[in-house]
């Protein structure tokens, strides 16, 4: 399954709404959601920063700011559709269509 995380800052009003609307996307798409707190955490402050939210599909950003829905569920079907398997279903017609 794919794994989103997100990068978060305290009381990041961009980051509550990329939050939002990960959660939204969840009804359509099955995907896990992770939110990562920076704040107290040296090397993720250095690391991140000011950029805040980024997100992280399978472990590797994707984005940082401001992003839509459509974003978000392209970049989670394309990584879904890098998955051998996923690709092995697909051709079966029993798995994940790519798009």
């Amino acid at each position: 399954m794919v794994q989103v995380t997100i990068v978060s800052r305290h009381e990041c009003e961009q980051c509550e709404a990329v939050l939002a609307i990960a959660h939204s996307l969840q009804a359509r798409i099955p995907f896990q959601v992770n939110y990562l707190d920076i704040e107290g955490n040296v090397h993720l402050l250095e690391q991140y920063g000011d950029r805040v939210p980024v997100l992280l599909i399978d472990e590797v950003e994707a984005f940082s700011g401001k992003i839509s829905e459509q974003e978000l569920a392209r970049a989670i079907k394309r990584a879904r559709w890098r998955k051998p398997i996923s690709r092995i279903l697909s051709r079966l017609g029993v798995g994940p269509t790519r798009g």
